[in-house]
């Protein structure tokens, strides 16, 4: 350790002195440009004298995809590693590297996240790496800190003028799907879903949703005992299943399944929850709080002890920030619901 220390000082000396006309910085990100290139001519010495591409990032890994390019202003499903230039992971989204952390839980999401490709919406650093790449197609790339910055610039040097205080960062990634509109993509998931599905929805296509609420769909397992709508204030009692577009469930109100699902929590009843019904679906309540638009679509389907399900894109759920470790964002969810007898006391 004391070796690499040593070597890694004698290399940010021989920069200081030498200049290095080529890799010199003036301006916010002097120190941090001295700091970066030294840390690079020590640990990438033959990428670092091939010098950055772009706006200054270096690639150390590419494979390139063949199917759609990624464009500014859409939507890339990504997966993706993020470290420090010592190996400190800060972000992932596979399960193989949470268990490497030690961090693995059962009930947490794990796979592609979408990241906006909307100017400015990405670091700088990152938005240069995904310029002409294609669904498929991954990079590994060391981005310095100030091209970690939401800025845009032309430049490298005009970046270096800005102050910065992230740290330089290695993102490992690779884009497994872009689309333009993050809900039509939906629709189409659930689309896909229907079909592998024929058993429970029949012939029903994403054509089916409910009027008025573009990719909302509704679909009676159980039919009523009683088809009056129930009036504004009753109190109704429920079983519910929420489940994400793959099947994996992230709420239950059935204990056996909330186990096998590896979602149980010691510090929740299993049994079913109560419901205020309201004038309009925006009204119900669950318990003392509010619920999702799309879980309120659902039951305002529904009549007395009727079982149906609600399947619908992230507008009627959690949007592009998605709920938690267990739902990413612009996630279609899927709720099953049953209306059941008030439980006894």
């Amino acid at each position: 350790m004391k070796k690499v220390i040593l070597s890694f000082i004698a290399a940010a000396a021989v920069l200081m002195t030498t200049g290095c006309a080529k890799h010199a910085a003036t301006g916010a990100n002097e120190a941090n440009k001295m700091y970066f290139d030294a840390w690079m001519s020590l640990n990438y010495p033959e990428l670092y004298e091939k010098g950055p591409v772009g706006i200054g990032i270096y690639v150390i890994e590419e494979t390139e995809g063949t199917g759609i390019e990624v464009k500014e202003g859409g939507y890339a499903l990504m997966d993706y590693v993020v470290s420090d230039l010592e190996g400190n992971v800060s972000a992932y989204t596979t399960e193989d590297m949470a268990k490497q952390l030690g961090t693995y839980k059962e009930s947490n999401y794990y796979g592609p996240k979408f990241q906006t490709t909307a100017k400015g919406a990405l670091p700088a650093g990152l938005a240069e790496a995904l310029k002409g790449m294609k669904v498929g197609g991954s990079k590994k790339v060391i981005i310095p800190t100030w091209l970690m910055s939401y800025s845009s610039h032309d430049t490298e040097e005009e970046y270096l003028e800005e102050s910065s205080s992230t740290l330089s960062t290695i993102y490992e990634f690779t884009v497994r799907d872009f689309t333009e509109n993050a809900i039509d993509w939906q629709i189409g998931k659930i689309g896909e879903y229907f079909s592998e599905n024929k058993d429970i929805y029949g012939e029903m296509t994403v054509a089916d949703s409910l009027p008025d609420h573009k990719g909302f769909y509704y679909k009676q397992l159980v039919a009523p005992t009683d088809t009056t709508s129930f009036k504004k204030d009753t109190t109704i009692y429920i079983n519910y299943t929420g489940r994400l577009i793959d099947g994996t469930v992230f709420d239950t109100t059935n204990e056996r399944l909330a186990k096998d699902s590896g979602v149980w929590s010691a510090s929740r009843t299993y049994a079913p929850v109560s419901i205020k019904w309201g004038e309009e679906y925006s009204d119900i309540t669950m318990g003392s709080g509010g619920v999702i638009t799309g879980f309120a679509l659902t039951l305002w389907q529904m009549r007395e002890f009727e079982k149906g399900i609600g399947v619908f894109t992230s507008e009627y759920g959690y949007g592009y920030s998605g709920s938690g470790d267990n739902i990413p964002g612009f996630a279609p969810l899927i709720f099953e619901i049953e209306i059941v007898a008030k439980p006894e006391a």
